[in-house]
């Protein structure tokens, strides 16, 4: 049996003519001339070698032969629609480039691998050190593709979605002579009553809940200004243990009798659940390499 032949403006035709019962609504409704769209569906039933529309009806009416066509045309549209979404969709799924929103528990040496692993790639890392109320912010105004921040414990909205990455591990940091006495562990009566300096703004509820000991805050988001105010022995921090990897400072990690509550965080990736298919792919490399780091 020999192929019909047909064109999709055809069958867009038929279909928009079906819905209306007139040739002017649907040339209307289509942005195209009476004569032009009268003309497609003629072609059409040429094409067919039979009659689509009772024309001798005022509305249109189908004749047997066009009821049995219409469904099938509204199926082949809505692939056709679905090809189109899915082949406008192709280029920007190629990224060229990639912004990340972090904090400081995200580790310096761990951008810096993001940036050369990303590089390899082709795709630059644009990077945001911002606390996570902004990182939020410009991600959900599409400003940014993905936010690296502590766990809140709570549910996430609608607007992001989210996996773990990784953990931090935090530690009680301060002069090597802050506290009077160097006991094994420092008890939480003497970490409640010193200065505690906080690197955060605004920071999640659930964050401060897990890092906030002290009574007497002192807020300092500029971490090499709280690292002198630790030398200057203006205060002690639980912070993040990677800001003092290597250094020959005379700042010590103390013991205390916290043990682990509170000294490990996990870290999360959000973004916006309106995103291409392509950033699923790059937040699970995240992850891995996060995992290897």
């Amino acid at each position: 049996m020999s192929s019909i032949p047909f064109s999709l403006a055809q069958i867009e035709a038929f279909a928009c003519v079906c819905e209306t019962n007139n040739l002017s609504t649907a040339a209307k409704r289509l942005q195209k001339s009476r004569t032009t769209v009268s003309e497609l569906v003629e072609t059409l039933e040429d094409n067919l070698g039979y009659i689509l529309f009772n024309r001798q009806k005022r509305p249109l009416e189908l004749t047997k032969e066009g009821h049995q066509l219409y469904a099938q045309a509204r199926l082949f549209l809505h692939e056709a629609n679905c090809f189109n979404q899915q082949a406008r969709q192709i280029p920007n799924d190629n990224r060229k480039t990639l912004t990340i929103c972090y904090d400081l528990f995200t580790a310096q040496r761990f951008i810096q691998q993001l940036i050369a692993y990303f590089a390899e790639q082709q795709i630059k890392i644009n990077l945001l050190n911002i606390e996570r109320h902004l990182g939020e912010k410009i991600i959900l105004a599409g400003q940014a593709d993905i936010g690296l921040y502590p766990a809140v414990n709570r549910m996430i909205n609608a607007d992001f979605k989210w996996r773990a990455i990784g953990i931090v591990e935090l530690g009680i940091y301060a002069h090597q002579d802050f506290f009077m006495a160097k006991p094994t562990a420092i008890s939480m009566l003497e970490l409640a009553s010193s200065n505690q300096l906080l690197p955060f703004i605004q920071p999640a509820a659930q964050t401060i809940a897990s890092i906030k000991v002290a009574d007497a805050i002192q807020i300092v988001t500029d971490i090499n200004l709280l690292k002198q105010l630790l030398i200057e022995k203006q205060g002690w921090g639980l912070l993040p243990k990677h800001l003092f990897g290597t250094h020959s400072l005379p700042i010590t990690c103390f013991n205390s009798d916290l043990g682990n509550k509170g000294i490990i965080q996990t870290l999360v990736a959000i973004w916006s659940p309106a995103t291409d298919k392509q950033l699923s792919q790059i937040i699970q490399q995240i992850a891995n390499l996060y995992e290897t780091n």
